[in-house]
């Protein structure tokens, strides 16, 4: 059997040594969530948003909604998508907390509509790229969202909603850190006229891959709002229309069988 040179050994040693290890691009795999909280009252008054419509499910909480749960890669700080070119969305099942996808994942977007395109979209966008079946994808948002009462948590330093004040982002931050600790991130956007200044969008929630505990956050992300937001109000008469067509069967959804969208 031959056998290297020394001087040949020495070298192939001397670069194994020297060379770090780098993982191949393109191999980015979901190790958290962020979990999207929306404030409607701000999406509703933005400038793609001008006005919302009462979803065909009915009225959905004044709360905050959850919008999505996007699957991200900690080592590249990027989110990771559409994981599979197939993806079927079985609408069937979400049935055993249907009642919480209407009222905390609801669709506000005009015309008014029933929430399943988007369901399926963030499914097949996120979903798909993490460890979780339909079912748990959605449960186990709707679980985290559930524990925390984002309402309250403002509230204990008077930060309410209101068509006039503007709160101090050092206020909002501290209220949500007392319960969430390093484990989220504020959006902004602008209310019309962009005179008036950000308002509150959007509570961006770390989470462990299981899609069961809040962490703090693997990556940083810096806030988009200035020293000072508002937080408007959110209300059905004023914000949402009622466009739907069709109003004899406002549950639009197909429970006869595990249809496939």
């Amino acid at each position: 059997m031959a056998t290297l040179k020394p001087s040949l050994l020495l070298c192939i040693l001397a670069c194994l040594c020297i060379s770090p290890f780098v993982p191949a691009q393109g191999a980015a795999q979901s190790d958290f969530f962020y979990l999207n909280l929306l404030w409607p009252g701000s999406y509703c008054r933005s400038f793609w948003q001008k006005t919302c419509c009462m979803p065909t499910t009915g009225e959905p909480a004044l709360d905050f909604y959850v919008e999505s749960m996007e699957t991200y890669d900690s080592y590249s700080g990027n989110a990771v998508t559409n994981c599979n070119s197939t993806c079927y969305f079985y609408v069937n099942q979400l049935r055993n907390f249907i009642t919480d996808m209407f009222s905390y994942w609801p669709e506000v977007k005009c015309p008014s509509n029933n929430g399943v395109t988007k369901w399926k979209s963030t499914f097949c966008t996120y979903g798909t790229c993490s460890n979780l079946t339909q079912a748990n994808y959605f449960q186990q948002a709707l679980n985290i969202r559930k524990n925390l009462d984002l309402l309250s948590y403002l509230a204990t330093k008077g930060i309410v909603p209101s068509n006039t004040a503007m709160y101090d982002l050092e206020d909002i931050e501290s209220a949500l850190r007392a319960k969430l600790s390093f484990s989220f991130v504020i959006e902004c956007n602008r209310m019309l006229p962009r005179s008036n200044g950000p308002q509150l969008l959007r509570i961006k929630i770390c989470i462990s891959s299981d899609g069961k505990t809040i962490i703090s956050c693997p990556i940083s992300k810096e806030t988009n709002c200035g020293s000072k937001v508002l937080f408007p109000p959110f209300t059905y008469d004023d914000m949402l229309q009622d466009d739907a067509t069709d109003k004899s069967n406002p549950i639009k959804m197909p429970f006869e069988m595990d249809q496939v969208i």
